[in-house]
C-alpha cells in the first residue's frame, strides 16, 4: 500500500512539472503627467508603460470629457485636453486594461490672469495682461473700476487702459460669464497732475505772422489782456462771460504787457523803437519818446523792487527797470530806463528770458534756469542748470527744463509765496518751482506732448499742453491761466485760454 501512494505522488509530482508556466502581464501604468493644469486645446504629454502605439487604440479621458490622442508610443502619448474636460485624474484605456495618474488635471475653465506689466502705471497708461482663456474678454476691473480700450491680441495677451478713478488692488478679468483674479495688486500711481483740472475757455483771435513774437497777457481782477502775435491789437478777456474781443489798437506791434493793481491800470510795449502805452482812467496813450533798451519781450510789474515801476526783459535779455511818468495822472508822457542787470546778455538764443513777480520778488527764467533777482540786482540760480535741455522733476540745480529757444524761452507766474510757475516749452507740461527750488510736474503729461488731440480739458495728467507763442498768469485764488495752441485747426483761432484749478 505504501508503494501505491509513493507511486502516486511521484507520478503526480512529474506531471506537475510538466505543465507549462504562464507568463506574467505586461506592466501598464500612468507615471506623470505635463503640464498639470490647461484649457481647451491645451497639448498634455502622459508618461507611462504599456500603452498602444497605435493612437486609435489608446482612450485617454480627462473626467467624462475623450482626449485626442495625436501621437502614441509604448512609453508616451501626446492628447490634446478635450472642451468637455473635468478637473480630476486622467484615465489611459488599452486593450480593456485602464490606468489612472496619482494626481489631479486641473482644468482651467474660464480667463486665468498670471502677470500683467508693467506692474504700476497712471490712470490713462496701457498694460498689457498675460494669462489663460482670453477668448471673448468682455470687461476688465481695476480694484472694481471699469477699464475701457479693451484690446485682445491674443488668447493669452490683453492690452487695456487703467481707467480714471482706479486704484491699487487685484486685477479681474471676466470672460463668457467667468471670471479670474491677478495674483498680485496692480499699483496706481496718482500724481501731482491728477490734481488739476484743466478748462478751455475761448479761442483768441490772432494768428502767428512772419516776425511775430509772441503771445502775452496781464491778470487784472476777472480780465485777462491779451498781445496777439502780428497783431496791432490789445485784446480784453471778460472771465465771467469768457467773452474775448479788441480793446485798444496801436501804432506799433505789442508783445509785452502788464497789469498794475485792481483798478486794471496797464502798461503795453512795442519790440520794435521801444515805445510804451499807458491805460489809466480810461484812457490809453502813447510814450512821448521810445528807448531801444526797453524792448518789452517780457514786462511786468516792478514794485517788487521798491524802485522801479516796471520791469522788463529786452531782445538782448538784459533786465531793464523802467519809471514811467504821466501828465496829469491818466496818460503817458515819458518813462527813463535804468539796467538793472546784464548777466544774462549772451545766452545762446536772445528774447529768451522771461520774467514773473508779486509784490517782494522778481525772478526770471533763461536759458532752461530759473534765477532770482537779488537785493544786490544780481541773479541767483534757483533751479534747472544753464544750458541743460531736459526733463527732470527734482531739487534745486538736479532739475532740468526744456525751452523754446529764440524769442520764445519758457514763461513764468509767481504767487504770493514765491511759488513759480513754469510754462515748459518743450515738454507741453506746467512746472512748479516752490520757495526752496524744488520742481514738481503740476499739470500735463509729457508722455502725451506733440500727440494729435493732447491739449484738451479734463485732469491735468491725461493732457499736454502744445506751446507756440505762449503765456501764463496766476489769480490771487491760485487759479492759473494758461495760452496755448487751441485744439482746434482754425488758423484765425490758432490760441486758446485755458484755466487750471487744483484740488484742495
Amino acid at each position: 500500500m505504501k508503494n501505491v501512494f509513493f507511486t502516486f505522488a511521484l507520478l503526480l509530482g512529474v506531471l506537475l512539472s510538466c505543465k507549462k508556466s504562464e507568463p506574467e502581464p505586461a506592466p501598464f501604468s500612468i507615471l506623470s503627467f505635463t503640464p498639470v493644469q490647461g484649457v481647451a486645446g491645451t497639448v498634455v504629454t502622459i508618461s507611462g508603460e504599456g500603452f498602444s502605439a497605435d493612437p486609435t487604440k489608446n482612450v485617454v479621458t480627462f473626467g467624462t470629457g475623450v482626449a485626442t490622442v495625436t501621437t502614441a508610443s509604448a512609453t508616451q502619448l501626446v492628447v490634446g485636453v478635450p472642451a468637455t474636460a473635468q478637473s480630476g485624474k486622467i484615465t489611459v484605456t488599452t486593450d480593456g486594461r485602464t490606468a489612472t495618474s496619482a494626481t489631479d488635471f486641473t482644468f482651467i475653465d474660464g480667463p486665468v490672469v498670471t502677470s500683467f506689466t508693467p506692474e504700476q502705471g497712471e490712470e490713462g497708461d496701457q498694460i498689457t495682461l498675460t494669462g489663460l482663456n482670453f477668448t471673448n474678454s468682455t470687461a476688465v476691473k481695476f480694484n472694481g473700476v471699469a477699464a475701457t480700450g479693451i484690446t485682445r491680441t491674443s488668447t493669452t495677451t490683453l492690452k487695456v487702459i487703467v481707467p480714471d478713478g482706479s486704484t491699487t488692488g487685484k486685477i479681474t478679468l471676466e470672460d463668457a460669464g467667468k471670471s479670474g483674479t491677478s495674483p498680485t495688486d496692480f499699483t496706481v500711481i496718482v500724481p501731482l497732475s491728477a490734481k488739476a483740472t484743466v478748462t478751455k475757455l475761448a479761442g483768441i483771435p490772432a494768428f502767428a505772422t512772419a516776425g511775430a513774437d509772441g503771445v502775452r497777457m496781464a491778470y487784472a481782477t476777472n480780465l485777462l489782456y491779451i498781445t496777439g502775435p502780428g497783431q496791432k491789437t490789445v485784446y480784453r478777456m471778460d472771465l465771467t462771460t469768457l467773452g474775448v474781443a479788441p480793446f485798444q489798437t496801436t501804432a506799433d506791434s505789442p508783445v509785452g504787457i502788464a497789469g498794475s493793481g485792481p483798478s486794471s491800470d496797464l502798461y503795453v510795449g512795442d519790440t520794435g523803437a521801444g515805445y510804451y502805452y499807458t491805460y489809466r482812467f480810461g484812457n490809453f496813450t502813447k510814450s512821448s519818446s521810445a528807448d531801444s533798451k526797453a524792448q518789452s519781450f517780457s514786462l511786468k510789474p516792478g514794485g517788487a523792487t521798491g524802485k522801479y515801476s516796471y520791469v522788463c526783459a529786452n531782445f538782448n535779455n538784459e533786465l531793464i527797470g523802467i519809471v514811467n511818468s504821466t501828465a496829469g495822472g491818466n496818460t503817458a508822457s515819458s518813462f527813463s530806463t535804468t539796467l538793472v542787470n546784464g548777466q544774462l546778455k549772451g545766452t545762446p538764443d536772445q528774447a529768451n528770458a522771461q520774467l514773473g513777480t508779486n509784490a517782494k520778488s522778481v525772478f526770471v527764467f533763461c536759458n532752461q534756469a530759473l534765477w532770482k533777482l537779488q537785493p544786490d540786482n544780481t541773479l541767483k540760480l534757483i533751479a534747472g542748470a544753464a544750458g541743460q535741455k531736459g526733463y527732470v522733476d527734482g531739487a534745486g540745480s538736479a532739475a532740468r527744463f526744456q525751452d523754446g529757444g529764440y524769442a520764445r524761452g519758457n514763461t513764468i507766474a509767481v504767487d504770493e509765496s514765491d511759488n513759480v510757475y513754469v510754462n515748459d516749452y518743450g515738454s507741453g507740461c506746467v512746472r512748479k518751482v516752490d520757495a526752496s527750488g524744488n520742481v514738481t510736474t503740476v499739470v500735463g503729461n509729457k508722455k502725451l506732448f506733440g500727440l494729435a488731440g493732447a491739449t484738451k480739458s479734463g485732469k491735468g495728467n491725461r493732457m499736454a499742453f502744445r506751446f507756440d507763442q505762449f503765456d501764463i498768469a496766476i489769480a490771487p485764488d491760485g487759479t492759473l491761466y494758461v495760452i496755448a495752441n487751441n485744439d482746434v485747426s482754425s488758423q484765425t483761432l490758432r490760441f486758446a485760454v485755458y484755466k487750471v484749478v487744483f484740488d484742495k
